[in-house]
């Protein structure tokens, strides 16, 4: 069974540029640094890592306050990756770079990501210029992704109000807007009109598995909940799926397993930017035969991220044959 790394990240040239006009030089907690296929190959190879589904973003993914900028780097950044998958088609694969806020230009690279580049399916970031996955405007856009079965690999960033705290953003904050936009997705109605979409969250869902029960609670103290669910909340958990990236202590997976089973969980890395937590080598670091046992390690390494990326399962039963 293949390795399928679902949460990792490259850097094209373009996009570090943008950010350099933008004066941000740094990202998630690290710094910028350049990124070739060679240098991810190499860490894929030593860890044991057959395919890495790429996804290019910092902590606002394609839009810094531009329309016009964010659809020409979106398309751009959509373009590398889909030549990065030409040239190693059974190694890599991308989540398309939606322009959001605007959604009409969603809509139409959404069509060029399937339509003209065959990608694997989208990434979208927790919140865009403070409007939140889940946000009703956006309908038209899971509208267009849940008629495509997409697959939609759903990353947070900075929340849009953040106490000024003596600690960097990524250390808790963005499990947490991982978490609020769980909780939109389920109270506006967005996992019961749109369900054909395939959602990842990411790093373990944030503090969704564990706060589970207490939103299970919401609509059995307050009557307004009841009538926004229509299934109870141990059902959507297990509507979405959880990546390990930076999630793969044996509590947190022992967490998820517990709270939606081992076939809604995906192996992830957040390399680049987890590039420093790649560097050890006890025995059982990030193995998740040691965490899971053979079987289950090796439904949540490859099987449940093939069901999901046909594209990928394609190219390397192609490869393989």
């Amino acid at each position: 069974m293949p390795k399928i790394d679902v949460h990792t990240h490259f850097l094209p040239e373009p996009y570090v540029e943008t950010l350099v006009r933008h004066d941000i030089n740094w990202t998630g907690g690290v710094d910028l640094a350049a990124w070739t296929p060679k240098a991810h190959l190499r860490f894929m190879d030593e860890w044991g890592i057959d395919v890495g589904v790429l996804s290019c973003l910092a902590e606002t993914g394609v839009y810094f306050g531009d329309q016009r900028e964010a659809n020409e780097l979106a398309r751009n950044v959509n373009d590398i990756g889909a030549d990065v998958v030409r040239r190693h088609p059974s190694r890599f694969g991308v989540f398309g770079a939606l322009p959001l806020p605007g959604v009409d230009d969603a809509l139409a690279e959404i069509d060029h990501i399937y339509d003209d580049l065959g990608l694997d399916g989208v990434y979208v970031v927790s919140q865009v210029d403070g409007t939140y996955v889940g946000d009703s405007r956006w309908d038209p856009v899971y509208d267009a992704l849940d008629k495509r079965a997409a697959t939609v690999l759903l990353h947070p960033v900075e929340p849009k109000e953040t106490p000024d705290l003596p600690w960097q953003h990524w250390i808790g904050e963005y499990v947490f807007d991982t978490t609020r936009v769980f909780m939109t997705l389920v109270f506006n109605g967005i996992l019961d009109r749109y369900p054909n979409i395939n959602w990842i969250l990411s790093h373990g869902g944030g503090a969704v598995p564990y706060l589970g029960h207490r939103m299970a609670a919401a609509p059995r103290v307050v009557a307004a909940y009841r009538e926004l669910v229509r299934r109870p909340i141990s059902e959507y958990l297990r509507a979405v799926y959880y990546d390990v990236a930076v999630a793969d202590s044996q509590v947190q997976v022992n967490t998820m397993v517990d709270a939606v089973g081992t076939d809604r969980m995906l192996f992830g890395t957040d390399w680049i930017y987890a590039d420093g937590l790649f560097d050890r080598t006890e025995i059982g670091e990030h193995d998740l035969t040691h965490l899971l046992g053979a079987g289950l390690g090796a439904r949540v390494a490859g099987t449940n991220a093939l069901r999901i990326l046909p594209g990928v399962a394609e190219r390397l039963e192609a490869d393989a044959g």
